[in-house]
């Protein structure tokens, strides 16, 4: 089985709430919806307090050329439209809030079960769709979909990220099982897009029902349309971080992602599981993204409070978690997203986004840190680095204070993927301070790029003043 070459680490699955199906969240009262659910510029509301709205309804238009529009998740009435609260407890980016009541849904949306097979033809259709319907990259970037299908140069591959690689979550491992057909629509959609790159959907070995669910919906679209030639499902070795872009392009394809390069670079488009889904949603249902599934877990709650709810974005994380069961009381630290890449929630009244993706609750001696040590100069770390970097170097480097050496050892080019953390034996907090020297570097970067901008626009003045 094919895996990355660089690095890597083996975590403990934890896939506790692997058996839950998806089960539907009730609506609360009252959902905010943000306007910064994607990379990029936010989005710039278009409705006003006391409109009406329908469920599916536009309610932001993009801010930028990366940007994404936002549709209302609910019926209702919009009560404000502020700043609200995110998960760390800042307070900048408005929100609309929305009274809810039952659903209407806004005219064109087609909400049977019925799968819809036959692949539109035209390119541009299907971005305009994939755009209007607000589809964001579901793996973590939560990046434009529509802009990513429109890669500058051609792709050979199509990769369908199905590795699940963080430890707990099981969200798209539900869907896999339990919307299989539609993710492998979706994939040709996006295939058709592409104009026919061949495409992989990459799954670890720790998931033998996803692979073997995806592989029959592919073989019985196959058996009746010649649109769903060139997909395949691929077996992976476990190992995280396999979902990071580079690694899972270099795990599928052999090729590697030079620094400072997109995978587009390499020929490569990646896509999450969860993407493709929202991607068949958005081109064959007219659906937009006001959905998505997220997985409640955690080792301090029983087995009957394990659950993957499919939720809609607006709702507070404190409703959820109350609906849940409550917050265990040996939770000492709420995750959104996995143990080793996600956001600590400070605020539990923040609210689901796009790319929202778990509650996990961790007990105080998971998230304890044992007391730093010396570097005993092991090299476990720069062992661990997928993305072949010396942390150790850098964690020095970045103690002196030298962002120039850190710029030239590549910081910018760290994942913030954990595994220098996680192999550690001296229990030095690596991800911490080379995440301060990235920010640092990344700072100077764009410092240094917006100054060479404006140099050769001042030339090109002085030049047209001339003439």
């Amino acid at each position: 089985m094919k895996t990355f070459k660089i690095g890597g680490v083996h975590p403990n699955d934890s896939k506790i709430s692997k058996n839950c199906k998806i089960e539907t969240l009730p609506l609360p009262s009252t959902v905010w919806i943000s306007m910064a659910q994607h990379l990029g510029a936010p989005a710039k509301p278009i409705v006003a307090v006391g409109d009406k709205v329908k469920t599916g309804q536009v309610i932001a238009e993009p801010g930028g050329f990366i940007s994404a529009f936002v549709h209302s998740s609910v019926t209702g009435t919009v009560k404000s439209i502020a700043p609200r609260k995110d998960l760390s407890g800042n307070c900048t980016m408005p929100h609309i809030e929305i009274a809810v009541e039952p659903d209407e849904w806004a005219e064109g949306i087609d909400t049977t079960e019925t799968l819809v097979t036959a692949i539109p033809q035209d390119k541009a259709e299907i971005l305009a769709k994939v755009k209007a319907n607000g589809v964001v990259g579901l793996g973590g970037a939560t990046f434009p979909a529509h802009v990513k299908l429109a890669p500058a140069k051609k792709a050979d591959y199509l990769i369908l990220n199905g590795a699940e690689c963080e430890p707990y979550l099981t969200s798209d491992f539900r869907i896999m099982l339990e919307k299989s057909s539609q993710i492998v629509v979706g994939a040709a959609i996006m295939k058709q897009a592409l104009e026919g790159p061949k495409t992989i959907i990459a799954i670890e070995e720790n998931k033998p029902e996803a692979i073997k669910a995806m592989s029959e919906a592919v073989a019985a679209l196959k058996a009746k349309d010649k649109a769903y030639e060139g997909i395949e499902v691929m077996e992976l070795m476990k190992k995280y971080p396999q979902g990071g872009e580079k690694q899972l392009i270099n795990a599928v394809t052999g090729r590697e992602v030079p620094s400072g390069k997109l995978p587009a670079d390499a020929g490569c488009v990646v896509q999450n599981v969860a993407t493709a889904l929202a991607v068949y949603d958005a081109v064959q249902k007219n659906m937009p993204l006001i959905t998505n599934t997220m997985t409640i877990t955690g080792d301090c709650l029983p087995a009957d409070k394990q659950h993957n709810y499919l939720f809609r974005i607006g709702m507070p994380l404190s409703y959820i978690a109350e609906y849940a069961g409550g917050v265990p009381e040996q939770a000492a630290k709420l995750i959104s997203g996995g143990p080793m890449m996600g956001k600590a929630i400070a605020n539990l009244d923040a609210t689901t986004v796009k790319g929202s993706s778990s509650i996990l609750y961790l007990t105080e001696d998971q998230t304890k840190r044992k007391p730093a040590g010396n570097c005993i100069r092991c090299g476990k770390c720069a062992d661990a680095c997928p993305m072949g970097l010396e942390p150790f170097l850098l964690n020095r480097l970045y103690k002196a204070g030298n962002t120039e050496e850190l710029e030239a050892n590549a910081v910018q080019d760290c994942i913030s993927c954990g595994c220098c953390l996680y192999s550690c034996p001296a229990n030095i907090p690596l991800l911490d301070n080379i995440n301060q020297a990235k920010g640092q570097v990344m700072g100077i970067m764009r410092a240094r790029a917006a100054a060479a901008k404006a140099a050769a626009e001042a030339a090109k003045a002085a030049e047209a003043a001339k003439k």
